[in-house]
């Protein structure tokens, strides 16, 4: 069922945007644009820009337009971007949605980074007629609410949790304490681990949180681990941000404290690894791309970026790369520009080919049957880790000191 507030908000805009010009029906008016099949094919991406220019996804995305229109575009018509900054505010980003929504022209929109912004304005774009491609935002409420024009195409936060407790079990793993943040995020991933770790017939021994709105929490770093001190537990589970972390990877093996940690996505960056320093070594990542993923997409994508822009993509280049192919693959396949028939086409979508992997669709508009890569922080940086590896590294690893019992 829809979220009320949600759709409420958005219908408000519409009904703002038609009373400032814009069209009645935006997803009417959008429909006989598209029927003329002329000129370029527009598509918004909403991002906090500024906030972000060191995330290499516009990167990603300029290389896959490059490649689509020197190509011959889609349907014999150029693809073009609109840029817009959603400032990762939920406010702005709805102002970002209903000037989307306005143009009759745009016809898909990809974005916004945060889930927070992205929820609110998906009512918005269903609503006016606009496909939406979210490439980042995880949070499960996104496909909840029966929208027909909003695709995710990265795994959902309850995925991470419930593929890291898969890969745990598979380690031996049984005892797991939890540390993460005290938001949507952290606990939808802390739950979705414990839920299958349980299910599994492991045990999570301690469960503790910390408040993500503080840039640093050295307290309840040390405060969890001091309390983690007589525990046994086999791992280490991390649901939360970069920064925290690497605080308390750190703080565990200064203790004395050798269980292996797992962490979420949020953890694959330079943040993690300089906070976490040496301590950060050996833990076991989910992430949705490594440039050594072993598939043609993932080789031929990271060969491009580093011969078009000098340096490696990163996750974020990945992402934006497979969102644009992916609409223009779509776009192509419907025949037509029309957003309604664009959508259809995204639907049936099953096994295309993208970099982190073969993309299929379920009703809702989630990914379905796509495996989560796995990194691995060696040597100062993060290694692909697939299964044989991980095997292989299990079984090399000296053993480390048994915590205590409870």
């Amino acid at each position: 069922m829809r979220s009320l507030p949600n759709v409420v908000l958005a219908l408000a805009l519409l009904v703002g945007m038609a009373g400032c010009g814009g069209a009645a029906d935006p997803a009417a008016e959008r429909a006989r644009l598209a029927s003329r099949a002329t000129g370029d094919i527009v598509v918004g991406a909403a991002w906090p820009w500024q906030a972000h220019h060191d995330v290499l996804y516009w990167q990603g995305m300029q290389l896959a337009l490059d490649e689509v229109n020197a190509g011959g575009g889609v349907l014999g018509r150029k693809l073009r971007i609109l840029r817009a900054d959603d400032q990762e505010s939920v406010d702005r980003g709805r102002l970002v949605a209903g000037e989307f929504a306005k143009n009759p022209q745009v016809v898909a929109v990809i974005g916004h980074l945060q889930s927070y912004v992205t929820v609110p304005a998906a009512a918005v774009y269903d609503l006016s007629g606009v496909v939406l491609v979210a490439a980042t935002a995880t949070s499960p409420e996104l496909t909840s609410k029966g929208y027909r024009r909003v695709f995710r195409t990265i795994f959902t936060d309850d995925e991470v949790g419930r593929q890291m407790a898969v890969y745990a079990a598979r380690r031996g793993y049984r005892r797991f304490a939890i540390y993460y943040s005290r938001d949507e995020y952290g606990r939808g991933l802390a739950n979705a681990f414990e839920e299958e770790a349980l299910a599994r017939g492991g045990d999570v021994v301690n469960r503790q949180s910390y408040d993500p709105n503080l840039s640093t929490n050295r307290l309840s770093v040390e405060q969890t681990v001091q309390g983690w001190a007589d525990m046994g537990f086999d791992a280490v589970f991390i649901a939360g941000q970069d920064r925290q972390a690497g605080l308390l990877a750190a703080e565990l093996r200064r203790r004395g404290i050798r269980a292996p940690i797992l962490g979420s996505d949020a953890l694959a960056t330079p943040v993690f690894l300089r906070e976490g320093g040496a301590a950060a070594e050996g833990t076991v990542i989910a992430t949705p791309y490594h440039p050594d993923a072993p598939n043609p997409q993932a080789r031929h994508f990271t060969q491009a970026f580093q011969a078009r822009f000098g340096s490696p993509p990163d996750v974020g280049a990945a992402l934006g790369y497979d969102a644009v192919r992916l609409l223009a693959h779509a776009i192509a396949q419907a025949k037509s520009s029309d957003p309604g028939k664009i959508a259809a086409a995204l639907h049936a979508v099953h096994g295309w080919p993208s970099v982190a992997g073969p993309v299929s669709f379920d009703s809702a508009g989630n990914l379905e049957g796509m495996a989560i890569h796995r990194v691995v922080v060696r040597g100062g940086r993060f290694a692909f880790l697939d299964d044989a590896a991980a095997d292989s590294a299990a079984a090399a690893a000296p053993a480390a000191p048994a915590a205590p019992a409870p």
